[in-house]
């Protein structure tokens, strides 16, 4: 584990440190053994930012907002049971849906469905193999409509132009959230009291910009509703979270920042390890010829991992050379800690570096 001051700034005022951890072992101890490491303060703002921009210009369903109903981010604090249950209760909805058996047809046949359309786009853009292209462009909206079809049971390659801008905003907003630049974090720290006295023409361009996902995730609720409403069987993640708003479980911008919160995570991180897997089998050809030839010999079939161990270890090793994501989100100490000999102090940050932890020559070592 190595720390470093992400920010030290106005003679030591503002200063946050962050710790990295590139131990798995150790990242696993750490993060379980402790709900003090759960909190996540420094992506609050981000959406502290968003909302209150929403506020101040009176944004739709501006009036029902509430800076502390962010959905599965909510922070798992002791001193806050109600939230925290709430996060908790998002997490688990999510996990419930897609662990549902009965479901995984419809999943299956989703992803089938994207096949045909991204092949079609990889030739055009490749212009059949002759030219470099870029694979994430393509990947994204691929999975996006895959997402959101499980989120809002809505097929969004009917509905392109919500897809092709639900990408954008999600890119924009996933860049924006992670960023830990100096900026961000300097206005993020300002008092909420004082920030809002402070002009928008001052606020970061990326707070204006990102008030469209909240209205196109608005638009396709709305879009879902009409063929659906509490009562009626629940076959997606809007209706179930939807249900548990009625029944006063969760707040509406719970359920609509758990949505927003999917199109950011669910969608890049399936189409960032599809590019990957892309990308790595055009640097490595022999790799792809040796496993174009063990698939050919099965007939291209694959049904699961056992089926054939070569395209397993391919994906794995993949999985460790080029991660989907460098590293986990950033959690923020809620109170002083000591786990495994490591003092942590009240809103000091700590993060596992997925990147640090693949190339750790303690476990994987490198020929």
């Amino acid at each position: 584990m190595y720390s470093y001051p992400l920010l030290d700034t106005f003679l030591g005022f503002l200063k946050i440190n962050l710790h990295v951890i590139n131990d798995p072992m150790k990242a696993k101890e750490i993060f379980s053994k402790s709900e003090a490491v759960g909190g996540h303060i420094e992506m609050y703002g981000w959406w502290h930012l968003l909302m209150e921009y929403r506020q101040k210009v009176k944004g739709r369903k501006w009036e029902t907002m509430s800076r502390d109903h962010i959905g599965i981010i909510r922070e798992h604090s002791r001193a806050d049971p109600k939230g925290t249950k709430i996060g908790k209760l998002c997490r688990r909805r999510l996990m419930e849906l897609a662990a549902k058996k009965q479901f995984e047809p419809k999943w299956i046949a989703k992803v089938d469905s994207q096949i045909p359309w991204l092949v079609e786009q990889l030739k055009k853009a490749g212009e059949n193999g002759t030219k470099p292209i870029d694979t994430f462009s393509l990947t994204m909206p691929a999975a996006l409509t895959v997402v959101l079809d499980f989120a809002l049971d809505i097929d969004l390659s009917k509905h392109s132009d919500y897809r092709d801008r639900i990408c954008k905003y999600a890119n924009i907003a996933l860049e924006t959230v992670v960023k830990l630049d100096k900026y961000k974090l300097i206005f993020m720290n300002i008092p909420s009291c004082l920030r809002k006295m402070i002009p928008l023409k001052y606020w970061p361009d990326w707070v204006a910009y990102l008030q469209g996902l909240y209205d196109d995730i608005l638009d396709l609720q709305d879009m879902h509703n009409e063929n659906w409403s509490v009562g009626d069987e629940a076959t997606s993640l809007l209706a179930i979270l939807q249900t548990d708003h009625a029944q006063g479980k969760m707040e509406e911008w719970d359920v609509v920042n758990l949505i927003q919160q999917l199109c950011m995570t669910g969608a890049d991180t399936t189409a960032s390890v599809t590019s990957g897997i892309m990308i790595n089998l055009a640097r490595f050809p022999e790799v792809q010829e040796k496993l174009y030839r063990i698939l050919e010999a099965q007939d291209f079939r694959a049904d699961e991992f056992k089926d054939c161990p070569y395209l397993q270890a391919v994906i794995y090793e993949i999985y460790r050379y080029c991660p989907m994501i460098y590293r986990s989100l950033v959690h923020s100490i809620t109170e002083k800690t000591e786990i495994l000999g490591e003092t942590f102090e009240k809103e000091e940050l700590i993060c596992f570096s997925i990147t640090g932890a693949n190339m750790n020559e303690k476990y994987f070592k490198v020929s």
